[in-house]
């Protein structure tokens, strides 16, 4: 094992108001905050006022795609190494922490560090064709101290859930569900369909406040090849989402939401309590049953675990104390030691294939060594009954003086064994007959049974025992969810009213024929059309006459079709690059299933050595990864031209279309007689979805998966969340969940009655 410091990265909130005595320092990872002194305390005051803070990186104004690199990307390659690892959000309530670790369900550009990592380990496993992966996904959420399975399809209720220890000293959850994901989009899917099952609230600080701490888990096993299955390496990436901490006279909750507040606070203080005691060398006990929360972190804390934590500051003036708790809170935990080390798979089904092909190999070597030394033919199994029965015959006769020493077997250990135990039943059975020798038919047949009674024993180990345990050597694992594992749902709880718009049409509340031209409001207009409000129709006639006829409209279209020629034939060259990246990537595959194919038909003994066939395979493999990476860089230089054509088009459009706008204000400048350009008129949700959809596959097309998953699972606008405390959202769980969630509603509609809420 490996002695590794668990890493802790500082983000603060971009706010307009930020606390001049709060300084980052994102080049030296220095954090210096100042707090002044209660002027309440008196003249004689020693309060400290400048606080100096170390960490390993301070993300200040940073991207998600730059915090992801910082935070998650050396983690991520751990875990296909075989390595655990654990990043988790700390932090006040309203400073970004779900925003870090979930992002923007409907901006691919907005991702937090969940979906960036799903796209960075699928991307790797897509490279690394010559080992065999296996990933599953599962969603752990701890609501009032109570655990809940977001991913299960079945209601309910959380008492199947348990937090267990393994053998070797970690923690897994008995019950959970694991799903498994072939691709991006799978893992996605569950991530975004168990993130919209999260507990949530608004209040002053935060209008979808968390009220849940949630736990996304990635498991990962990993194969060399089909032909050595009894080798795995297991590891798993917990990305866990912590619930804000809240001074309730700030937040102003009551109710329901006060209530949860409390069990946030009470187990982030027990994870405080337990990170202290970690920072102890001889302390002699560490808490960590204290809550559910710090027995999930049990392995993230202090065991087989390589640990990042980032710290949430939210720095305006009004917020120094609890900024300056998060502060002192992260230099404790960066204190913290883990061991870390790669987990080889302890399961007894793969141990067992393991030594039978040990004892195959054994055998071959033994028939191969009687071959060189002339002993012909011996064999090793397991005696019949017909040979154990001439031994028994041999061993009177020997006892007797009948035959000779060299008559005894002496070819094998198991041979010259079994002769010993037939002479110890000679002996016992002319014992017991006072002398006279039998004929040997009783004893032998008492021992030949109880060979068949001792066999069962010696070889039934524990049938149970496959998946009984923990099989990572380290972590919290899960298991196979039984039936009810997933809370039942509240009835009559409203699902929210925020949707995005879908493939299938425009967003709730939409009206209305679109206009393909967007930013032209309708205008009054003069001349023929005698001051009537044109119609959407007239509007797109009189735009077609304005592009022909008028001076300003025929220049500008003029540099529209230019542009616009010019994107269409980088369009083409882009599609073709893409072709070529799909043909590279097509030829990676083949090799990589080629490879495989070769491997599994590869004899098992000597699985180091490569032939001729496997080399060659390999090599035109390594060259066609070599001729994917030159064509993908390629692309992407494409793709940022490209994306600065699309911008030159729309620029010269936005200049026609307002050019239009002034000249239809103009009185008399439309003409009455103009006919129709045969425009089509487009739904306004169908020509925003497309439009997006289409600008996100040209300047990302790594962000399809990312795209069809949100579209998929309909995720709501703004950060992935369950319910707003406002009565809506989606039906909730059973036991705690559910009552606390009929709390909240009644005492919305009691809000609304007594005029405090808007319904």
């Amino acid at each position: 094992m490996v002695k590794t410091n668990v890493k802790v990265f500082v983000r603060a909130r971009p706010t307009a108001t930020r606390d001049d005595g709060l300084k980052l320092s994102p080049d030296s990872g220095n954090v210096q905050l100042h707090v002044p002194k209660d002027a309440s305390m008196g003249l004689i005051n020693n309060q400290q006022e400048t606080f100096a803070f170390k960490y390993d990186g301070v993300l200040d104004n940073a991207s998600q795609e730059e915090t992801y690199t910082a935070v998650g990307h050396e983690v991520v390659d751990s875990l296909l190494s075989g390595i655990n690892g654990t990043i988790f959000c700390y932090g006040q309530t309203g400073a970004g922490k779900t925003y870090t670790m979930a992002g923007d369900g409907r901006d691919y550009r907005q991702r937090g560090i969940v979906p960036q990592a799903l796209h960075h380990l699928f991307r790797e496993i897509d490279m690394r064709v010559d080992k065999i992966y296996r990933v599953k996904t599962s969603y752990l959420e701890i609501y009032n101290d109570q655990l809940y399975d977001l991913l299960s399809d079945k209601p309910g209720s959380s008492d199947s859930l348990a937090i267990l220890e393994d053998a070797h000293g970690g923690t897994y959850v008995r019950g959970l569900t694991q799903l498994p994901a072939d691709s991006e989009e799978a893992a996605l899917m569950s991530f975004f369909a168990g993130d919209q099952g999260r507990s949530t609230a608004s209040h002053i600080l935060n209008a979808s406040s968390s009220r849940s701490h949630c736990v996304f888990t990635i498991h990962v096993e990993m194969r060399f090849s089909e032909a050595a299955s009894e080798r795995a390496i297991l590891s798993k990436l917990h990305l866990v989402d912590l619930a804000g901490s809240e001074r309730t006279k700030k937040t102003g909750v009551s109710g329901q939401t006060l209530l949860e507040a409390q069990f946030i606070n009470r187990s982030l203080s027990y994870l405080e309590q337990t990170v202290n005691a970690l920072t102890k060398r001889d302390a002699s006990y560490v808490p960590y049953r204290q809550s559910k929360l710090t027995s999930v972190l049990r392995d993230a804390l202090g065991g087989n675990c390589k640990t990042v934590m980032v710290a949430h500051v939210f720095g305006e003036p009004g917020h120094v104390e609890e900024t300056l708790s998060t502060l002192r809170f992260a230099s404790r935990v960066r204190t913290l030691v883990t061991d870390v080390s790669s987990n080889e798979s302890n399961d007894p089904g793969l141990l067992l294939r393991r030594y039978e092909r040990q004892i195959k190999e054994l055998k071959q070597e033994l028939a191969m060594r009687d071959a060189l030394s002339g002993r012909g033919r011996i064999s090793y199994d397991d005696l019949s009954q017909a040979e154990v029965r001439a031994m028994h015959q041999l061993a009177r006769t020997y006892l007797a003086g009948d035959a000779d020493l060299e008559q005894l077997p002496v070819d094998t250990v198991r041979s010259i064994r079994e002769m010993y135990k037939q002479m110890r039943a000679v002996f016992q059975a002319t014992k017991a007959d006072g002398g006279t020798a039998s004929d040997g038919t009783t004893s032998t047949e008492a021992h030949a049974s109880q060979q068949r009674q001792q066999q069962p024993a010696a070889s039934g180990d524990d049938a149970d025992g496959v998946g009984a345990v923990d099989a990572s050597g380290g972590g919290f694992g899960v298991g196979t969810a039984p039936p009810g594992a997933k809370p039942a749902l509240a009835p009559g709880t409203p699902r929210s009213p925020h949707r995005l718009i879908t493939p299938n049409g425009p967003a709730a509340g939409a009206s209305g024929a679109a206009s393909p031209l967007p930013s032209s409001p309708a205008a009054t207009m003069g001349g023929s059309l005698g001051g009537v409000m044109m119609g959407m129709a007239e509007r797109r006639v009189a735009f077609s006459h304005f592009k022909k006829e008028a001076p300003d409209g025929t220049a500008l279209a003029a540099v529209v079709a230019q542009r616009t020629q010019h994107l269409t034939e980088l369009k083409r060259v882009v599609r073709a690059s893409a072709a070529a990246v799909n043909a590279a990537k097509a030829d990676i595959d083949r090799l990589g299933a080629e490879v495989a194919a070769a491997v599994a038909a590869a004899p098992p003994v000597g699985e180091d050595v490569v032939d001729a066939e496997r080399h060659t395979l390999v090599a035109q493999l390594k060259a066609a990864k070599l001729k994917y990476r030159t064509t993908f860089d390629l692309l992407k230089e494409q793709r940022n031209e490209l994306e600065s054509c699309m911008l030159g088009v729309a620029e010269a459009k936005q200049q026609l279309i307002e050019a239009f706008n002034q000249w239809a204000d103009t009185p008399g400048a439309a003409l009455g007689d103009l006919e129709d350009d045969g425009t089509e008129d487009l739904d306004a949700g169908e020509a925003f979805e497309r439009m997006q959809r289409a600008r996100t596959m040209a300047t990302n097309p790594d962000g399809a998966a990312f795209q069809a998953a949100s579209r998929k699972t309909a995720v709501r606008p703004g950060a992935l969340a369950g319910t707003t405390g406002g009565g809506g959202g989606t039906q909730r769980f059973g036991g705690v969940k559910a009552k606390g969630e009929a709390m909240r509603k009644r005492e919305h509609e009691l809000a609304i009655a007594a005029g405090l809420a808007r319904g």
